[in-house]
């Protein structure tokens, strides 16, 4: 679960960090308020992309650091990559003000592709965006994936499709080689000669490539070397810059004799004065070596010329694109004569392939099929709970064109949520708020599950109020007993069955503005909930309303 939240510098906020409870948490505030950058923050830490505009301006970086309690599968990945495995997993992500960011993993650096694996194995962030998911093949086949007992079918499924690909790969390249006519093979030797004269596979061409722009350009590299070490050394207008460095350095120096607060500083400086005269000697020395020899060059720039020609002939990137196409030519020589036993070999390979991928495509449909029903009829009865009695979903299977890394099947979701009206498809029927609870009721149903500890629910309330509200405040709440549930909300409903609130507001004044983020206890969160209730003007009887609100969902929790 989620324990803790930093941000700092990032869009509006400044300083800010949130502890989290376990169960369920609300979060609150007016539009506009800063909860969307609240939760761009943790998509940030959370691996997702961004650019420079989410730091702070007049700031040079931002900083965001989320603290999770790590599960026993993360642990034994972080053990498996070398990484530092603690009680704790600490995500961190750093993005300065040129767009440049870092990631971390338990202080250890990390690709941002490993974050946001590794944030995918903490948090289901679901955002306002996300219900458009519900209309796609690929979300629904993976929610179908994961509660189904198919493992060994996909695992089977995907090797049958790369058997598949690689079979229809080499067929491809068969027919071209078939179509090319096999007698010209006096211009393919003529071609390999070519080729084996430019000694690809004994020169090391990037190499080579180093040392030829290092002769070209030695006068350049010469002159950059000792105009840097005269920029260091030049007493031409007064004291060098490494006479003033020193000068610098013996007034910090003096200081340490005072007190001992500017020690740490010294010792950089003293640390600084050793390296900057090994520079300046490097410089020097890199200067005077630098190397003239227009006769090598000659020969090199004369070797690279004969490549250029051959690689624009070839249409070929590099040296290495044409040792392949030596390779190739040389295996057609090699089997010019057995080209036509070789394609039909490829076809018959083509052939059994695609009969096995169909075969397994077939058994992984079939058990897709028998799960999507099942969850259909749970996600059926669990709308029911939210005011949709006559709720229908269904999940049409068909032959997909072509076969897929996903499998061989369309899928279409059908559903209806009146009498006497036959399920159509989702994008064609349901509202705003339908589909709200629709993905409320996929993330329900799937939440015992799904192994990720933390799901974070952006306004999926949107659209539904009063009785609806309340139906599915609780469903959030059961959800809470399986997985750490967050839910961004308008609805009072949802804010008082939480068992933390948190309310985000903007501060502002005539120099800047700031987001602000605060726990509710007692009075506040009642007159939150109550202004949630009533509006802006908050009456007496709204006040008894959020009293009584939470009151009976912590009854109920006693109970």
């Amino acid at each position: 679960m989620l324990k803790r939240l930093q941000i700092c510098n990032y869009a509006l906020i400044e300083e800010l960090e949130i502890q989290w409870n376990q169960g369920m948490t609300a979060i609150t505030g007016e539009t506009g308020s800063g909860k969307s950058i609240v939760l761009g923050a943790m998509g940030l830490v959370l691996g997702h992309r961004t650019d420079a505009s989410a730091v702070r301006q007049g700031t040079q970086k931002c900083v965001i650091e989320a603290t999770f309690r790590c599960p026993k599968p993360l642990t034994q990945w972080l053990k498996s990559n070398s990484y530092e495995a603690w009680p704790e997993i600490i995500l961190r992500r750093e993005l300065n003000a040129e767009g440049r960011s870092r990631a971390f993993v338990n202080d250890s650096p990390v690709t941002a592709g490993e974050l946001r694996w590794v944030g995918e194995q903490l948090v289901d962030l679901h955002g306002q965006d996300n219900t458009r998911l519900l209309l796609t093949r690929a979300y629904q086949l993976h929610w179908i994936d994961e509660r189904a007992d198919h493992g060994d079918l996909i695992v089977s499924y995907k090797e049958a499709y790369e058997e598949y690909e690689q079979a229809k790969q080499t067929l491809r390249v068969l027919e071209l080689e078939k179509a090319k006519p096999q007698t010209d093979l006096d211009y393919l030797q003529y071609q390999l000669k070519e080729l084996s004269e430019l000694q690809l596979h004994e020169r090391n061409w990037n190499g080579l490539e180093e040392e030829r722009n290092a002769l070209e350009y030695s006068a350049e590299l010469r002159h950059d070397l000792q105009t840097a070490w005269a920029a260091l050394t030049d007493e031409s207008q007064g004291n060098s810059a490494i006479d003033r460095f020193q000068e610098a350095r013996k007034r910090v120096a003096a200081t340490t004799q005072r007190t001992s607060q500017y020690a740490a500083l010294h010792q950089r400086m003293e640390a600084l004065a050793i390296e900057l005269g090994d520079l300046c000697q490097e410089l020097e020395h890199q200067a005077e070596s630098v190397e003239e020899n227009p006769q090598r060059l000659h020969v090199l720039m004369g070797w690279f010329d004969d490549l250029q020609k051959i690689l624009h002939k070839h249409n070929a990137r590099d040296a290495q694109a044409l040792m392949q196409l030596e390779e190739g030519m040389k295996a057609r020589l090699d089997k010019a004569s057995s080209v036509q036993h070789d394609y039909e070999a490829a076809v018959e390979r083509e052939q059994q392939a695609k009969q096995v991928l169909l075969l397994q495509g077939q058994a992984l449909m079939t058990s897709r099929e028998a799960t999507a029903t099942e969850l259909a009829v749970q996600i059926q009865n669990t709308l029911q709970t939210m005011r949709m009695p006559h709720a229908q979903l269904l999940f049409e299977f068909s032959l997909a064109e072509q076969p897929d890394p996903m499998g061989i099947e369309a899928i279409e979701m059908r559903f209806s949520s009146n009498p006497g009206i036959a399920p159509l498809p989702l994008q064609k029927i349901a509202s705003g708020g339908e589909k709200s609870r629709l993905m409320l009721a996929f993330k329900a149903v799937g939440h015992d599950a799904v192994s990720i500890p933390t799901i974070i629910l952006d306004e999926i309330d949107t659209g539904v109020s009063g009785n609806v509200a309340s139906k599915m405040a609780q469903m959030m709440k059961r959800m809470s007993q399986h997985q750490q549930v967050i839910a961004v909300t308008h609805l009072p409903q949802v804010a008082a069955i939480a068992t933390q609130h948190l309310k985000v507001a903007k501060k502002e004044s005539t120099a800047t503005t700031h987001t602000l983020v605060e726990a509710l206890e007692d009075d506040v969160r009642v007159m939150e909930i109550a202004s949630m209730l009533s509006g802006t003007v908050v009456s007496d009887a709204a006040k008894e309303n959020a009293a009584a609100l939470i009151a009976d969902h912590r009854s109920k929790e006693a109970d």
